[in-house]
């Protein structure tokens, strides 16, 4: 297949490098530092590009497979090219607004659009689908998920391995979670809890906007919910920030210019969120009950000291690529969330297999 990435950050990448052994690849950015990170590759052939430019559509047609790479704000409207341009998209970004919006053009035009396909959202939603197909049905759904650096640095005791922006926007959106029945919002960095993993020691978890599709397409659940994962204290220094207004797009001025509250925090997290060794750790923990069965699965895996790749990159790229590998399997049109693709069992079998030989481990067992 002829592959076009939009996006050359570490997902980007990470993905181009998964797919160029049996796929045509190009990747597009507009910045030219993130390209030359890759340029010297072979197999990949990187271009510098606008993505947001008028000619991006006619461009898109030129290829069988977009994958979507780029940050959150631009999810929607890569989706948006990609289905104009008649061609199927696999994205993983954490886009705010409802792909589903995009279902009844893209069954019309015969498209298919994959939605959230990354680690958490993605794998995650994979995973509950298949269990939902084998179970006939879920009653509780329970996702603690993140990933977190093997030798943390205070205060925050975090490093960040994916897209700022992506990350406080996960931290300021309302999370949507289901209980008795009832889709509702708790305030996201809330319903804080320890817990332990004996491989890594205590952890903490709390409520973030991550079920998302699954608030649809798990019918008849009457519990469901997403934490993320992290070291103990975190969610309250964050919680802090945000509290404050840190977050603010409210001007001051400043040395005599006006800047936004928003844009000095965030510089200033961008330093110190890059503090300490880039190793790090990604865990999954999906808990499922219906009836008298419960099933759990479990993902550990750890920086790729090899191929220098974080284990974020892994989760996140090695998902998408997979997807974007089976998704003209998949017998159908329209918008595909993750969860559709376990629901199809030998395709979700499929999926396991490759992340299994990219060093991805599933385990999950019947309780």
């Amino acid at each position: 297949m002829k592959v076009c990435i939009l996006g050359c950050g570490m997902q980007g990448r990470v993905a181009a490098m998964a797919l160029k052994e049996d796929n045509e690849v190009t990747i597009l950015d507009i910045n030219k530092e993130n390209l030359n990170m890759i340029k010297k590759i072979p197999g990949i052939r990187t271009m510098e590009f606008d993505v947001t430019a008028p000619r991006i559509l006619s461009f898109l047609k030129n290829f069988d497979i977009i994958v979507g790479a780029l940050p959150s704000s631009l999810g929607f409207r890569t989706m948006e090219c990609a289905l104009r341009a008649h061609r199927d998209i696999v994205d993983m970004s954490y886009l705010p607004e409802d792909p589903f919006l995009l279902n009844k053009d893209a069954k019309r035009l015969k498209v298919r659009i994959v939605p959230d396909a990354g680690f958490a959202p993605g794998l995650s939603n994979i995973l509950v689908g298949e269990a939902y197909q084998r179970f006939c049905g879920i009653d509780t759904l329970r996702i603690l998920v993140g990933g977190i650096p093997q030798k943390p640095v205070p205060p925050f005791n975090y490093r960040i391995t994916w897209s700022l922006v992506d990350l406080i926007e996960e931290y300021s959106r309302p999370a949507r979670i289901m209980k008795e029945f009832r889709v509702i919002k708790v305030p996201p960095l809330s319903g804080i809890e320890e817990f332990t993993i004996p491989e890594i020691g205590k952890l903490e978890c709390f409520y973030t906007d991550g079920l998302r599709t699954l608030l649809k397409t798990i019918k008849g659940a009457r519990d469901m919910e997403e934490k993320t994962i992290r070291y103990p204290g975190h969610a309250e220094i964050f919680k802090k920030i945000i509290d404050c207004g840190l977050f603010s797009d409210k001007r001051v001025r400043f040395k005599g210019n006006w800047i936004k509250v928003r844009d000095f925090t965030m510089e200033y997290l961008k330093q110190r969120l890059t503090e300490g060794g880039i190793e790090d750790i990604s865990i999954l923990v999906i808990e499922i009950k219906r009836k008298a069965r419960s099933k759990r699965y479990f993902v550990l895996d750890y920086y790729d000291k090899k191929r220098r790749i974080t284990s974020m990159a892994r989760m996140t790229a090695y998902t998408g690529a997979v997807i974007a590998r089976h998704i003209k399997e998949y017998p159908d049109y329209g918008v595909i969330p993750p969860e559709y693709l376990g629901f199809n069992l030998n395709l979700c079998n499929e999926i396991k297999a490759d992340l299994k030989k990219m060093g991805i481990h599933i385990t999950g067992r019947d309780l």
